[in-house]
């Protein structure tokens, strides 16, 4: 499941995209004004039901927090099966709270989002991003106090066992789990400074916010290469872009973010625009279009 990449970008799409070594930033969001959790128990219930997921379709889940009306989950799978692992999880759990609450209808707004992240940077990004919420949300005052949430996993003097594998993440920061702890707890309180938008709003909500705290960041690269996590490789991203175009959904305009990320990634790596253009199957006034669009972004931020 891992090994060393070349890229290092965030590939965020809403058209789902599942390959083993994935490593996904899913959120959903209850219906309307409806409440995900109401008590402890449902909270727990859940909890349950990651873990057993978690084992039965072979995903690796390295952090997440379950808010009141909304959640968040990163995790890497090991198959492609990221619809039918996060349906089942969905669905168990909207039977649970229906039947327990004698309540009718859909429980979550509609299909899961996913994030790709693709960069050990926006891996270490969204574990903050993920930890904050129940702060920006008025819930507690410093993440650690969250119960519902891995954040305390990452703190703690004491190392739990835990289908949680905090340990990988803060490997990323040193392979000294106190000195590593120590980083992250620093990263957390930094991070404090920055207003954070809801990724489940604001679709670029975790590039903006990245974009603010790299300054916080210190020089990465701690893994040997051993244990690198497995981002895309150039094979994998080539195979994304023809299932996409296959597929018809980089000319759909519910796919704009997928467009915008596949042009900056392979700009990146130091492609033309002609030749991005033919790769995607698109105008080269529409790759110009839509680096404009990203640049502007950007500046606004």
């Amino acid at each position: 499941m891992v090994e060393e990449s070349k890229i290092r970008r965030l590939f965020r799409a809403r058209n789902k995209i599942s390959f083993p070594s994935a490593i996904c930033h899913i959120t959903q969001h209850a219906a309307g004004k409806e409440r995900l959790f109401l008590e402890d128990r449902d909270y727990l219930y859940m909890l349950h039901l990651l873990k057993e997921n978690a084992r039965r379709f072979e995903f690796e889940v390295f952090c997440f927090t379950l808010l009141p009306n909304h959640l968040h989950l990163l995790f890497q799978l090991s198959k492609d099966n990221l619809s039918v692992a996060m349906k089942r999880l969905f669905e168990d759990y909207a039977k649970f709270a229906n039947n327990k609450y004698g309540r009718r209808g859909h429980l979550f707004s509609g299909s899961f989002r996913q994030a790709l992240c693709l960069n050990e940077n926006y891996l270490l990004t969204i574990t903050l991003y993920i930890h904050r919420n129940a702060v920006e949300a008025g819930l507690v005052n410093v993440p650690v106090d969250y119960r519902w949430s891995s954040c305390a996993l990452y703190l703690q003097p004491i190392h739990k066992e835990s289908f949680v594998n905090y340990r990988f993440i803060l490997g990323i920061l040193d392979k000294d789990l106190k000195k590593a702890q120590k980083i992250y707890r620093e990263l957390l309180e930094k991070t404090g400074q920055v207003k954070m938008e809801q990724s489940y709003v604001s679709p670029r909500a975790i590039e903006f916010f990245r974009a603010k705290i790299m300054g916080f960041f210190p020089p990465l690269g701690k893994l040997s290469d051993k244990d690198r996590v497995g981002f895309l490789e150039e094979k994998s991203l080539e195979e994304i872009i023809q299932r996409l175009k296959a597929e018809g959904k980089l000319r759909r305009p519910e796919s704009v973010e997928a467009r915008k990320d596949l042009v900056e990634q392979l700009k990146a790596r130091g492609y033309t625009m002609e030749v991005i253009a033919k790769m995607l199957g698109l105008s080269r006034q529409t790759i110009y279009r839509i680096i404009n669009v990203t640049n502007s972004a950007m500046q606004k931020m």
